[in-house]
């Protein structure tokens, strides 16, 4: 059951609330049909009551021979009187009076003080009848009272009792559910708006993921609510002085390299080892490649370019145009009609990223454009060895290398992979990594049509990362 259950604390209430709602319903309808019942057969025994005791102060005044008729007029189908001259012995299978006959019996007495009152049930069965009421098959009860009359004789009153009472009070019926689909209305706005601080706060949270700069969370509603918003717009706060210092301190560190790198590279020049001095000089080659790899992977998702509609299929094809003149072998299939958000140079750089690595490893690229319903799927494969399933996680995360065949002697350190990640999940998107099952390296990139970049910097060095996905 706990399956069924509502996973949203919204669905959560609501059926809690919906539960409670019911059955207070239920409830509060049993007892009013109840109490309704009970006074209908108090006030209709009580009617009856009073017009037998008066039938009897009659009978009291009239011959034997008007008795007859008097008694005959009266007769109906829910009550039957028969008259005697003595006192007449009950039925084989009389019952003891239930509640409602001694009640009966009670206001007989109370309205003929000097008389002789005496009763007992009877129980008729019922047929079973073509209805659909099972309240109509069963039995019938019949109330018995006997009368002595003044100055003699005997009366008795014969009322048949129905099973159940089968006319439904549809007035009150319908002011039940009137009421009832009243307060539920209600209850959903009042849940939905006890729940609405939960879900901007979700909202934020998950928005914090992409967009460390993200606006604060307004800090308005209740105290609670407020001192949530406040705690969360703090932690912000110091979650983005945090990554811009450590930015900031690396930045710093790698500019820094280059002045003793280059005084370096000036000393080995006086060297007369030629082959001391040529390792001197690859070393430090390597490592002004690395700090400024290291800048620019810092540096390359702080801009301010603003948002525009970017034509997608026009970009690829420039990138392909530019690669073909150089050469290389890359081919594009598939368009897009709609262009979609973003900001043109870090697209341009995600792409380049992963065609220049699919070029490095591959040999000839392929990119393939396939658009669905709220987003667009490119996919860019290479004809390489692939990488090992269980290092296409491992290989988006900055400066992880793989050892030979994708190594830093073909001049990477193990950053391109890393920023086209950072720009994918700026623009809402995702990079998925996956050997084809024909052979090769694929990177299946999503962005959607409608996803607003986020502004400002996406840490490269965030570690909330989704999972990336293996898809065979």
């Amino acid at each position: 059951m706990i399956r069924w259950l509502p996973q949203s604390l919204f669905g959560r209430l609501v059926l809690i609330l919906l539960t409670g709602l019911i059955v207070a319903q239920i409830l509060a309808a049993s007892l009013s049909f109840y109490e309704r019942n009970q006074a209908l057969v108090y006030f209709s025994d009580r009617q009856w009551a009073e017009q037998d005791a008066d039938l009897v102060s009659l009978l009291d005044r009239l011959p034997p021979s008007e008795q007859k008729l008097v008694a005959s007029i009266r007769t109906s189908p829910r009550v039957q009187i028969q008259l005697f001259r003595h006192r007449p012995p009950p039925a084989l299978h009389a019952l003891p009076q239930d509640l409602r006959a001694l009640r009966f019996l009670h206001l007989l007495q109370k309205l003929l003080p000097h008389h002789r009152i005496s009763g007992y049930l009877l129980r008729e069965p019922v047929p079973a009848a073509d209805r659909l009421f099972p309240f109509e098959y069963g039995y019938r009860t019949r109330s018995l009272f006997q009368v002595r009359l003044d100055p003699a004789g005997w009366v008795r009153f014969n009322y048949l009792r129905p099973l159940a009472v089968t006319e439904w009070p549809y007035p009150l019926i319908v002011y039940l559910g009137v009421l009832g689909i009243g307060i539920i209305l209600l209850s959903l706005w009042a849940v939905h708006l006890a729940t609405r601080p939960l879900r901007d706060l979700a909202n934020a949270a998950e928005d914090l993921g992409r967009n460390i700069r993200r606006p604060s969370m307004p800090e308005k509603g209740p105290i609670e609510v407020r001192r949530a918003a406040r705690a969360f717009n703090d932690m912000q706060n110091r979650l983005s002085q945090f990554i811009e210092g450590r930015t900031r301190l690396l930045t710093a560190i790698s500019h820094d390299l280059r002045t003793p790198i280059t005084r370096m590279r000036l000393r080995s020049e006086l060297l007369d080892d030629s082959e001391l001095k040529a390792k001197f000089v690859r070393d430090l080659a390597e490592m002004e490649a690395m700090t400024r790899q290291t800048l620019d992977f810092l540096h390359g998702l702080d801009i301010t370019e603003k948002e525009q509609a970017i034509d997608l299929t026009a970009l690829l094809e420039t990138i392909v145009a530019d690669l073909a003149e150089q050469g290389l072998t890359v081919s594009l299939t598939g368009s897009l009609e709609q262009p979609i958000p973003g900001r043109l140079s870090l697209l341009r750089r995600l792409f380049e990223n992963l065609i220049q690595n699919a070029l490095a490893y591959g040999g000839s690229v392929e990119i393939g454009i396939h658009p669905g319903d709220r987003q667009v799927e490119i996919q860019i494969r290479d004809h390489g060895p692939g990488i090992p399933i269980d290092r296409l996680e491992k290989v988006l995360e900055p400066y992880y290398r793989l050892d030979p065949s994708r190594g830093h002697e073909r001049g990477g350190f193990g950053l391109g992979l890393s920023i086209a990640r950072n720009i994918a999940e700026t623009h809402g998107g995702r990079l998925i990594l996956r050997n084809h099952p024909d052979g090769g390296l694929e990177a299946r990139i999503t962005l959607p049509f409608g996803h607003p970049p986020t502004n400002g910097r996406a840490s490269p060095f965030r570690e909330d990362r989704p999972t990336q996905e293996s898809i065979s």
